[in-house]
């Protein structure tokens, strides 16, 4: 059969069809996108009503603790007894016998790519973070944005990766579940006026410790169909104590206090304003959830990254959680040095003593990072467990505690009157700035050119410039210094407008011979390796990155090396 021309009466019906049609997906797109965008106003705007936060009369002044004064404290009593782990004990050279071991078929800028901060298709928490060998951990996971376009169907599986060296892989993976059929369990909104989020999610399984199991940093993940790494929780197993002469602290009560999951954390809740946004923020921010938005790109940067570079260099380095040294405060007098990495802005009180009496009994203090001890935080049990609620209200007026040892404010509050700086030596200069960082006095110790600049840190960086005053030692030495500039000027006050954020890599020693080195920036472990998302160092200043920390490894693996230091 031929085909005609068409009649002008079939041209006006095929013109009238794809109008007709037009009409018809224009009118889709605004019923789908409205009916997106009305799901999350009726989220926004159907949480439940919270009580307002109930305030009370200021709380007194204190006195400021002095350098001087801070070098009376001593350690504060253990809360209960340590149960040293049941690992199996550690040979001088295990680091070196671990890497030769198989890794992850991937490399260290595959590690960058890892997006564990917005998890699409899975995700989970342990009911633990720091554990011995012979314990059993729980593991609570459910489906994750499952409307997502990204989102795959079909059985999740649990894998856990020790986090290390091998051979450049950075992982090696030491157990894997059967496929599992996991539900998009619920996620409540907050229900009391401390505005804090907490899944109640049942336990998808349990997960044995064995003696045989490598002390270290763990990532448990989920596992999509399609092999990708959908969802992340970190763990830490613990070594027999004094298997090293280091012991590096990760931060949880950071990564707990940046979580976003559910939509609040100790910075912000829901809300159209950034007062309103304030004002919703959470004042307890529980571990009982998955580890989400900058909670977990703290964890890739600040420990990920760490703990990949301390077993290139084939450093062995005993790891806690902060909360253990909260717990076990004697933990601290088993080693030559601590170090803590990136980004530890909160301590609770008995955790600031335990390390400022640390370095009182010559333990030397190794600080990779900035905006160190900035708040005093208080830690409470959740219904899995002890130390799981994260308690920050950031104002002495609303907190129901008014000790002011337990106020959760700034350490630096004349509330408070115990400045960080006591620890660091320095105090916080600057938050999202970007920069270089130049030789100011290279000392001979450190085994570097004089020449050595390190070019290239991030905007994410927070930084902190030697103090002066009566809370600081009285012996700073700069290393490196840099004037870095501001990402977000634009949304700083007047008062802190015009001024130019000073960088400041530091070192002092103390009385009782410990050495004290504070970078005094957020970014320094990150960008010691190209595994973190967030680095922008160039490859030569890297370089120089490394053998600085490793120099700085080295003589701090000495108990009270800092008499030994010029």
């Amino acid at each position: 059969m031929k085909l005609g021309k068409f009649s002008r009466q079939d041209l006006s019906f095929v013109t009238k069809v794809r109008v007709n049609l037009v009409i018809f997906l224009f009118l889709l797109v605004i019923v789908v996108t409205s009916s997106f965008i009305g799901f999350h106003q009726y989220s926004e705007n159907h949480q439940p009503k919270l009580p307002p936060i109930p305030s009370h009369p200021d709380i007194p002044q204190q006195p400021l603790l002095t350098f001087q004064k801070s070098l009376l404290v001593k350690t504060p009593v253990d809360l209960s007894a340590y149960q040293n782990s049941t690992c199996a004990p550690l040979a001088k050279n295990w680091v070196a016998q671990e890497n030769k071991k198989p890794g992850l078929a991937l490399t260290m800028n595959d590690w960058a790519k890892i997006d564990i901060s917005n998890p699409y298709g899975s995700v989970l928490w342990l009911n633990k973070t720091s554990v011995s060998c012979g314990e059993t951990v729980d593991i609570h996971a459910s489906l994750y944005s499952t409307h997502s376009p990204d989102f795959v169907k079909g059985d999740r599986t649990i894998a856990v990766i020790r986090i290390g060296w091998y051979n450049g892989s950075g992982g090696r993976e030491i157990w894997r579940s059967q496929p599992t059929s996991l539900k998009a369990e619920r996620i409540p909104f907050a229900s009391s006026g401390f505005r804090m989020i907490e899944t109640k999610w049942k336990t998808t399984l349990s997960l044995h410790i064995g003696n045989d199991w490598k002390p270290g940093f763990y990532l448990v993940t989920t596992i999509s169909p399609t092999g990708k790494i959908e969802g992340a929780a970190p763990l830490i197993v613990r070594s027999p104590t004094a298997s090293s002469s280091l012991v590096l602290v990760h931060s949880t009560l950071t990564w707990t206090a940046y979580n976003i999951f559910g939509g609040r954390s100790l910075y912000f809740g829901p809300g159209n304003t950034p007062a309103a946004k304030n004002a919703e923020r959470s004042r307890v921010s529980s571990m009982d959830r998955p580890i989400v938005g900058s909670g977990a790109i703290h964890i890739q940067r600040d420990g990920i990254a760490l703990v990949q570079y301390l077993e290139m260099e084939g450093f062995n380095v005993d790891q806690i959680a902060d909360t253990d040294l909260d717990q076990w405060p004697s933990l601290a007098t088993n080693y030559h040095g601590m170090i803590f990495s990136g980004h530890a802005e909160y301590f609770t009180r008995r955790e600031f003593q335990a390390t400022m009496a640390a370095r009182n009994n010559g333990v030397n203090l190794l600080f990779l990072g900035g905006n160190t001890a900035y708040w005093q935080t208080r830690v409470a049990a959740s219904p899995s467990g002890k130390y799981r609620h994260v308690i920050v209200y950031r104002d002495a007026k609303t907190d129901p505690i008014i000790n002011p040892y337990q106020a959760t404010i700034q350490f630096a509050d004349k509330r408070i009157n115990t400045p960080g700086s006591l620890l660091t030596g320095g105090t916080t200069e600057g938050v999202h700035v970007y920069g270089d960082l130049y030789p100011y006095e290279i000392p001979n110790w450190l085994h570097i050119p004089v020449s050595t600049e390190l070019i290239g840190w991030a905007s994410d960086s927070e930084i902190e410039g030697m103090g002066k005053g009566k809370a600081e030692p009285p012996n700073v030495h700069i290393i490196f210094e840099g004037m870095m500039k501001l990402r977000d000027a634009w949304k700083l006050t007047a008062t802190v407008k015009g001024r130019i954020p000073r960088a400041q890599s530091i070192w002092f020693t103390t009385p009782s011979g410990a050495a004290v080195f504070n970078a005094g920036i957020t970014l320094w472990p990150c960008d010691l390796l190209p595994s973190c998302s967030v680095t922008r160092m160039i490859p030569s200043s890297r370089a120089s990155l490394q053998e600085v920390t490793r120099q700085i490894l080295l003589l701090w693996q000495q108990k009270e090396i800092g008499r030994k230091l010029q």
